[in-house]
């Protein structure tokens, strides 16, 4: 009877096993910026780590030893299954996520992390329902610290100095910025950014503090001119295939859900913060020259991009949404979240 009792537990130890193996999941993540990139090594691996660790070891991640597409294609890399999770840059694909642009408009903050958790809260709360990333799981959406330009040709002191400068720029607000002061804007995703200031093709690139060392562009710019709240900014997604999702147990998607939205947009967000200053130590290590936009300068370009916030209120309300109500909703939370709360 012992015997018998005994080969009944292992039986149905077995059992538990095999029910345990059959939620556990492995999925891929693909980045298409390097390992050692900031946003992937404090960012994205630590959520990664994170997502193990709260679903004990049933769900883990693999970052892919080779981006699963370039960088303007992964959402669509996503979403065929060639990667099961990634980051986008909602800028690569600007008119696919209209609604996002309310938190990288010009002058939006000189923190990260404010503007992500705001961001966040008011595309959940009013813009999830709209269904912008169709055909993915919606895990977070943050944005880059302060947006600034840099330049290897002049200083910019006032409007006119922008004039006819080449910049790489990813597209979506940035782009539009560009042309608006009267530079050239050339869309091109961030990584190649090295190659076209190197041999010519720009003349400067509009980037946050930080990219400047990821991408190794201290030694090729000059100049720096900076905003208070920044020139611009760009919000990414991270995604994730819907099938890869289905394949979590409830249990395990609601423990995912908890360190992702707000709590991951709000840890992406510090992360941009606390490596922004890191470019413009090598930058002026490099000899680079640091401009703040005085008055007049911040006048002339606020003067110039106002309507990129009168067209997103009117795109807003073709919704049917109150885009005024919804910019000072926005505008609320900044100052919230800027107060500690």
């Amino acid at each position: 009877m012992k015997f018998r009792a005994l080969c009944v537990a292992l039986l149905a130890a077995a059992g538990i096993h095999s029910t345990a193996s059959a939620q556990s999941v492995t999925l891929s993540f693909s980045a298409w910026v390097p390992p050692s990139h900031m946003l992937v090594r404090d960012g994205m691996s630590p959520w990664m780590q994170e997502v193990e660790k709260v679903t004990e070891g049933r769900v883990k991640m693999r970052l892919l030893p080779k981006a699963a597409a370039n960088a303007v294609n992964h959402l669509d890399a996503v979403a065929d299954g060639l990667a099961d999770v990634a980051f986008i840059s909602h800028s690569y694909t600007p008119a696919r996520f209209p609604m996002t642009r309310i938190g990288v408009l010009p002058f939006a903050g000189d923190s990260a992390e404010v503007a992500s958790v705001a961001l966040w809260r008011i595309y959940d709360k009013h813009f999830a329902k709209l269904n912008e990333h169709k055909g993915v799981k919606l895990i977070t959406i943050y944005t880059h610290g302060p947006g600034v330009f840099w330049n290897a040709k002049r200083p910019i002191r006032t409007i006119d100095d922008f004039a006819g400068l080449k910049m790489r720029v990813g597209g979506g607000i940035a782009a539009d910025v560009a042309n608006a002061l009267g530079a050239i804007a050339v869309s091109k995703p961030a990584p190649e950014s090295f190659e076209l200031l190197s041999t010519g093709v720009v003349d400067g690139v509009m980037f946050p503090g930080e990219s400047i060392v990821s991408f190794k562009l201290d030694k090729l710019l000059k100049f720096s001119t900076a905003f208070p709240g920044g020139l611009y900014s760009d919000s990414h997604a991270v995604i994730m295939n819907e099938a890869a999702w289905k394949k979590i147990s409830k249990a395990d998607q609601d423990a995912i859900s908890r360190i992702s939205g707000e709590a991951m947009a709000r840890a992406v967000g510090k992360v941009w913060d606390k490596n922004a200053g890191a470019g413009f130590d090598a930058f002026k290590a490099a000899g680079g020259q640091i401009i703040a936009a005085d008055a007049a300068l911040v006048k002339a370009v606020a003067d110039r991009t106002a309507r990129f916030e009168q067209e997103w209120v009117k795109a807003v309300n073709d919704k049917g949404l109150n885009g005024t109500a919804i910019v000072t909703e926005y505008r609320e939370e900044l100052k919230k979240l800027a107060a500690g709360r």
